[in-house]
């Protein structure tokens, strides 16, 4: 399945000292097992409808400010979630619409430049995300999972890791149907 990240960001001060503003949303990551790393950034939420399939879709995007070019985005099918927790399971993107009841992940990682760039790839073998917090403008939580994955360019290069960490998210206009 493609689907297409197309986020319009808007900054609003609607006086509601609760929510953060854009630039306050923050999560950690820590990524353990063959592969070690940490990363804190931005984050966002989203509903969107996907015209292509007829869904709606939660998203939940998380991107570091750094030199690597990484993202870890959570999807499920329907609107927001509510608090609790949630499953965390692999997704074949041929199987078509997203689940209702449970999350799909996908962490992607670039390092390196030119003929020296490694692209990484990982999907969730299971785990789950928690919401703590969970308004029309803000979603805050926790979420661990396993993942497989690798080296796009190197079958060989499997790797297993553990994805966890924390999440304060505020609410961004995408410009589509919510």
């Amino acid at each position: 399945m493609a689907f297409t990240f197309l986020f319009a960001f808007t900054a609003c001060d609607d006086n509601d000292d609760d929510v953060p503003e854009p630039d306050e949303a923050q999560f950690s990551l820590e990524v353990s097992g063959d592969m070690e790393l940490e990363l804190e950034g931005d984050v966002i939420f989203s509903d969107v409808f996907d015209p292509e399939y007829d869904e709606h879709l939660f998203t939940l995007s998380m991107m570091p400010p750094t030199d690597l070019n990484t993202i870890l985005t959570f999807i499920k099918g329907g609107s927001r979630p509510g608090t609790g927790s949630h499953p965390i399971v692999s997704h074949d993107e041929n199987q078509g619409e997203f689940f209702d009841d449970a999350f799909v992940s996908w962490f992607n990682l670039q390092m390196g430049e030119g003929e020296g760039t490694v692209i990484y790839f990982f999907q969730p073998t299971g785990g789950e995300i928690v919401f703590e917090e969970s308004s029309d403008d803000f979603v805050s939580g926790s979420f661990e999972y396993q993942a497989v994955g690798g080296n796009v360019h190197d079958e060989t290069s499997e790797k297993d890791v553990v994805l966890s960490g924390t999440f304060a998210a505020s609410r961004i206009n995408t410009g589509g149907v919510e």
